[in-house]
């Protein structure tokens, strides 16, 4: 049974209080500064049809936002798979990029209509939305985004920056040179068909250098400095306010206005840069000409942002709350509420909504605490508001180690979504897999070099998590958000919220799977290969086995009965707890099919049809 000690009272006496003291001696010699009156407070979700995005938009106008952002949750672009053996564009089909959801003229036969229209009509409707309740819109994209290789081959001069990666893209993949007078041009008309279409957008948020977008002539991209080498000298300054007054000048003659910021460009003098920049124009945050930063904001989204991911619906108040406190910190014009999770984005609009009243903001944890306690209050009552409170606090705390395994993604996004491991069966001889055994998973890895990469368990797009020491390192890393996330389940169904208390065991299937593939790697490797040390230890109760025989084994059973128990948590509508693809048609490396039950029994069948493997496996690893 947990004791549910209140957090608050258990931070008597702790560091917590110390800082809280020196923080208070602080506050009295002098008045605590407060955010600078928003001229923009901009809201960005998840959406599962017009009407939630409507429901969105009409609690976040309750909430004082001003804008909202209308290029979440928009269909993806499958269109840019131009080969089924490179995964790439799995990166690239959920970004939007200006060029290809507005098309120019000059593109219309590179680029398919049906998609942009399909897109455009969303946006369009979403903007409709936002003018009945009064508010205005903001938008994200990705660009200069890459285009297909047909584009260049008819304009050459067009072709930009090397934009994939190339450690994971089977072709170089090429943007457009934005240093370019008619690459400009087709901007501007995109711009102007969008405005035509969404008259409210009055903020860009721009993603580059990453995921098959990049700039000319930056250190940022993966795959070096590579751009038209007839603006090579040209100052990246003069680059990003060519590129922003083009758009800001199609806004202008539709009677609108842009504040633009670009992001991820990686540049070394970002600072630098923004002192050359026009007010509203912002590199990395800092908004010129005074470098001063462009926006704060609380919260996260979806998918690549949830250390969850693909689990929804785990809470993470304490996130949001850390986000708010900083933006009062370093005041800027504009607040981002990224409030992605869609089935917790009341609890955080109420949170905002709390923090805002607030008469004093906390500044230290202990005040964090104190307010938080406040809201559980408010939402359970004084008896289950500590409970409550725990449970928040522990998510919180998980987050760090989930963190220390992210790497360029979460492991359970990289690794258990993007390399399968969750449908993927753990078995001595992959390379022996019937086609029919692989049906169900191979497709969907993001795996663009050698087949015996995509093999490797350890493989995660071409970063290795090879070894007895990762093996160790996860486990340690897991370990204790397992416990963390077993005395959240406890407490949710305490207070009675047993479909609470489900998704965190879900999501600790997720996590066992993480460990258990990393391990079964570790171990087939060590099996394959005599012992690197003279002195192996030995098993505590030796058997007519092998220690690592038998260890290898307990780990292939162990992950046979954690999938088992995934099935049954997920029971017969999977897409209540997870994020799915809509249609199994629509299934993609970074996307889980509606069919993920059936797929879980099959990794089940195949791991059970290969127990005699691991006999060959050790036997030939003896007669070594």
């Amino acid at each position: 049974m947990i004791a549910h000690e209140s957090l608050f009272m258990k931070a008597i006496g702790s560091s917590l209080v110390r800082r809280w003291c020196v923080a208070l001696v602080f506050g009295c010699l002098a008045l605590a500064t407060s955010a600078a009156d928003r001229q923009k407070i901009i809201a960005g979700g998840s959406f599962t049809d017009l009407a939630d995005f409507e429901r969105f938009a009409t609690r976040a106008k309750q909430s004082g936002v001003t804008h909202v952002r209308i290029t979440d949750s928009l269909p993806w672009s499958t269109w840019q798979y131009d080969d089924p053996d490179d995964p790439y564009p799995s990166w690239v089909i959920s970004n939007p990029g200006l060029l290809k959801i507005a098309i120019p003229e000059a593109l219309k036969r590179y680029v398919p209509a049906e998609h942009a229209e399909r897109v455009l009509q969303i946006l369009e409707q979403r903007s409709a939305i936002l003018q009945k309740l009064g508010l205005k819109a903001a938008i994200s994209c990705f660009d200069p985004s890459m285009l297909p290789e047909a584009v260049f081959a008819d304009h050459p001069l067009w072709r930009g920056p090397r934009v994939d990666h190339p450690a994971r893209a089977r072709h170089p993949r090429w943007a457009p040179s934005i240093d370019h007078p008619e690459v400009l041009a087709l901007y501007r008309e995109a711009m102007t068909l969008l405005l035509r279409r969404c008259p409210g957008i009055e903020v860009v948020s721009i993603t580059t250098n990453d995921s098959g977008v990049g700039l000319d002539w930056s250190a940022g991209t993966y795959a070096g400095k590579l751009g038209n080498t007839r603006y090579r000298g040209r100052s990246m300054e003069a680059r990003l306010d060519g590129f922003f007054s083009t758009l800001r000048s199609a806004a202008t003659a539709a009677g609108a206005t842009l504040d633009i910021a670009i992001k991820w460009t990686r540049e070394p003098d970002a600072r630098r840069i923004a002192t050359k920049l026009s007010p509203g124009m912002a590199i990395e945050n800092l908004e010129g000409p005074n470098a001063t930063p462009f926006q704060n904001a609380a919260g996260f989204e979806e998918f690549y942002y949830s250390p969850y991911h693909p689990v929804i619906g785990i809470p993470q108040p304490r996130r949001v709350l850390e986000g708010l406190v900083a933006s009062e910190r370093h005041p800027a014009p504009r607040l981002v509420l990224n409030f992605g999770d869609r089935l917790n984005r009341d609890l955080y609009f109420d949170l905002y909504d709390r923090f805002r009243a607030a008469a004093r903001k906390p500044h230290t944890e202990l005040e964090e605490l104190a307010l938080l306690r406040e809201f559980a209050i408010a939402r359970v009552g004084e008896e289950k508001a500590d409970r409550l409170l725990q449970l928040w606090q522990n998510v919180h705390e998980s987050a760090p180690n989930l963190e220390m395994l992210n790497s360029g993604g979460y492991i359970t996004d990289l690794g258990v979504v993007q390399q399968r491991w969750l449908t993927r069966p753990f078995v001595p001889f992959p390379e022996e897999l019937e086609p029919e055994e692989k049906a169900h998973y191979r497709k969907f890895l993001f795996q663009a070099r050698r087949e015996t990469d995509a093999e490797n368990l350890a493989d995660i797009q071409g970063m290795m998590w090879n070894g007895w020491a990762a093996k160790l390192f996860v486990y340690k890393i897991t370990s204790p958000v397992l416990r963390r996330n077993r005395e959240a389940a406890e407490i949710a169904r305490a207070l009675g919220d047993t479909d609470l208390a489900r998704r965190f065991e879900i999501f600790n299937c997720f996590l066992h799977t993480a460990s258990a593939a990393i391990d079964y790697q570790a171990q087939l490797d060590r099996a394959r290969r005599k012992p690197g040390f003279p002195d192996d230890p030995a098993w505590e109760a030796q058997t007519r086995i092998g220690w690592d025989h038998q260890l290898m084994m307990e780990t292939a059973r162990a992950e046979i009965d954690n999938t088992a128990g995934l099935i049954e948590l997920l029971g017969a509508n999977p897409g209540q707890y997870l994020v799915l693809a809509p249609t199994p048609q629509e299934e993609d490396i970074r996307l889980l099919g509606p069919d993920i039950t059936a797929q879980l029994r099959r990794k089940l069948a195949v791991m059970n049809a290969h127990w005699e493997d691991y006999e060959r496996l050790f036997q030939a690893a003896e007669a070594r």
